[in-house]
């Protein structure tokens, strides 16, 4: 918990010499680590190696293909968790509002999920989300990013869970940033807390 507001304040502190861009919009290349934390009886213990890309559909859309993989640690025994999957996001940019605070999006995704410590779901297979919120510019350089995902399996639908996703991004200058992300897994009860490295190619 130190460490997460240790980050919190450097990265507010930081911020007001530099200059940055939203994450709605742009190319980049995300590259982090995730802490996994919680879970039903018995608890759990993970680490996660997390990688993403996002890519401009369109003036109003982005496609995000992620990937994670890492080990789960419950009860002394060990197994591996890891996800493939692709977002399609659409910003409603001309309905930007709070002079041009506030930035709404909404989409879907479909993953393949092989989860035998049952981090994220209670089988393995595709799956399928829904996921609205809204990115928060506090400066040019400064954001968060509040929302809600519902995600569940495709071969179950009776098989889901509700995801609480918070981001708060800090981009260094047009290339690098830096995030730091939290989530919440409702009807697993897991906690994820991770530090990303941020890329942008353009």
């Amino acid at each position: 918990m130190k460490f997460l507001q240790l980050t919190v304040l450097l990265l507010v502190f930081i911020s007001s010499t530099a200059f940055s861009k939203s994450r709605l919009g742009e190319y980049y290349f995300g590259f982090g680590y995730t802490m996994a934390d919680g879970g039903k009886e018995p608890s759990i213990d993970g680490d996660f190696l997390h990688l993403s890309a996002n890519s401009p559909a369109s003036d109003s859309a982005d496609f995000i293909l992620h990937f994670n993989y890492g080990n789960v640690e419950s009860n002394s025994f060990d197994d591996s968790s890891w996800e493939l999957g692709l977002d399609y996001i659409f910003h409603y940019d001309e309905y930007i509002f709070q002079n041009g605070m506030f930035r709404p999006f909404a989409g879907f995704g479909a993953s393949y999920l092989s989860d035998s410590p049952k981090v994220r779901m209670n089988d393995d297979g595709f799956t399928w989300k829904f996921l609205a919120g809204t990115e928060i510019l506090f400066s040019d350089y400064f954001s968060m990013s509040v929302a809600g995902n519902f995600k569940g399996l495709l071969a179950d639908f009776g098989e889901n869970d509700f995801i609480f996703d918070l981001g708060l991004t800090w981009w260094i200058n047009d290339i690098h940033g830096v995030s730091l992300e939290y989530n919440r897994a409702f009807d697993q009860e897991v906690d994820f807390i991770g530090l990303k490295y941020l890329y942008s190619w353009q």
